[in-house]
């Protein structure tokens, strides 16, 4: 079972709440706003709510049970709603609406996929949106599936001293070093619906996308 947690407009198509209003869904600051005017009730709603007019914080409080975050805190919104996913027991936590808008924010929504919690927890985690699914691949042998209609597949280094090894897409890789600061293993494609790639002694971020 999946579960979806949805932040902000950003990069987002609102057809996916029509498409996945059957879906669990938690509502991240503005996105509570976007699933209430979708008519979707979400499970839980986190946030500060800074980001919404006087009016349109009282229809989310007049019809969710929202969870009102300090605005000065140590973590972000999405932590926090992130942190309650964790409680939960679903296969896959899909994040919505985090790729865009400021670049700060972009990159400390991609942390969040290295937090500890996250990556011993049974749920496998993504960031989405129209044209990418990214999620982290740890040491271990991934038989990597593509996803709906993604075209390539990228893989950027965490860490130094990562080794990698890729069969079954167009380009293959022998055991090789990930350097960082370097982009060789960035857009490849995938030529079958499946591919096996091997992460040692580190990991990577895996992005599959497509052009927009």
């Amino acid at each position: 079972m999946d579960l979806h947690l949805l932040c902000t407009a950003h990069h987002f198509n609102m057809k996916t709440l029509d498409d996945l209003k059957h879906e669990d869904w938690i509502g991240i600051d503005y996105g509570a706003l976007m699933l209430v005017e979708a008519g979707i009730t979400p499970i839980a709603a986190f946030g500060d709510f800074d980001s919404l007019t006087e009016v349109q914080f009282k229809r989310v409080q007049d019809e969710l049970d929202v969870d009102v975050l300090p605005t000065e805190k140590n973590e972000t919104d999405l932590e926090v709603g992130i942190q309650y996913a964790l409680t939960l027991d679903y296969d896959r936590v899909f994040i919505h609406g985090a790729t865009g808008g400021r670049l700060d924010h972009f990159l400390g929504n991609l942390q969040t996929l290295l937090n500890k919690e996250v990556m011993l927890s049974s749920s496998e985690f993504f960031i989405v949106d129209d044209v990418n699914v990214i999620q982290v691949l740890p040491t271990g042998t991934h038989i990597i599936q593509r996803y709906q209609d993604m075209t390539y597949v990228s893989f950027i280094p965490v860490e130094a001293g990562v080794f990698l090894t890729i069969d079954d897409l167009k380009y293959t890789l022998p055991r090789t070093q990930l350097d960082m600061g370097t982009t060789r293993t960035v857009s490849n494609e995938f030529v079958t619906e499946r591919a096996e790639v091997i992460v040692e002694n580190g990991m990577v971020y895996m992005i599959q996308s497509k052009d927009a």
